[in-house]
């Protein structure tokens, strides 16, 4: 069998791959991008409910930390009853407001973090909602990925291998050369003379080059997109 004739197989071959791969159209990429993005909302929701837990034990730190203060303001104001001294006083009220100003802060950033916690908490609730619709949809789309990839496995396994073994009877310099041109023209790198013209470009082919074709004297290319040429019998 003559090389052209080999690489009319070899599309033949590769053009029934092309089709299995687009009955499966962009489904691969469709689920792994849900894929990555259910992973990504789990992490999100993961971190949520962590950083959740830390403000809940925080303000429960600082519910005592409050309470121990305004114990303490307290006791110190009781004690002002009985200071003898202008210098004791006013050392006691200087306790008293270093007291203050911790109770202040500790209210302050209480309040931070209760606000942190609301919006926090209605972020994770609108991720498991967003999570759950998209996992949904995910096992949804893998069902049909698997059914597709298993409707075309056995047709898609016995292509391969029909395509290895005549890829095996082919010269590799020839292969690399249908390789470069299918990858440039969308999968299709032998195409027909139809007449004196390629039957990919349309780009007219000399008479005395259409008549080896057609008497397969030798191997001829386009001269314009560089597909390999064949005469058609029949």
């Amino acid at each position: 069998m003559s090389t052209i004739h080999k690489l009319v197989e070899l599309q033949e071959i590769d053009a029934q791959l092309q089709e299995i791969e687009a009955l499966l159209g962009d489904l691969p990429e469709k689920v792994a991008d849900l894929k990555s993005e259910e992973e990504r909302l789990i992490v999100s929701v993961e971190t949520g409910k962590t950083r959740l837990k830390e403000i809940e034990v925080q303000l429960g730190k600082n519910e005592l930390n409050i309470q121990s203060c305004r114990d303490n303001i307290d006791k110190h104001k009781d004690q002002l009853s009985l200071v003898t001294t202008n210098r004791q006083y006013d050392a006691m009220m200087a306790e008293i407001e270093t007291i203050q100003s911790t109770l202040q802060e500790l209210e302050t950033q209480s309040l931070e973090l209760m606000e942190e916690k609301s919006e926090l908490e209605t972020s994770v609730n609108d991720q498991e909602a967003n999570l759950a619709t998209l996992s949904s949809d995910l096992k949804e789309r893998r069902k049909k990925l698997e059914k597709r990839y298993a409707d075309t496995a056995a047709e898609k396994d016995s292509l391969e291998s029909a395509r290895e073994i005549k890829v095996s009877g082919i010269d590799e310099r020839y292969l690399r050369q249908y390789k470069r041109v299918s990858d440039a023209r969308d999968g299709v790198a032998v195409v027909p003379a139809n007449g004196n013209a390629c039957g990919g470009c349309g780009a007219v082919v000399p008479p005395q080059i259409v008549s080896e074709i057609r008497n397969n004297l030798t191997l001829h290319t386009c001269d314009v997109c560089g597909r390999f040429l064949f005469w058609k019998h029949g």
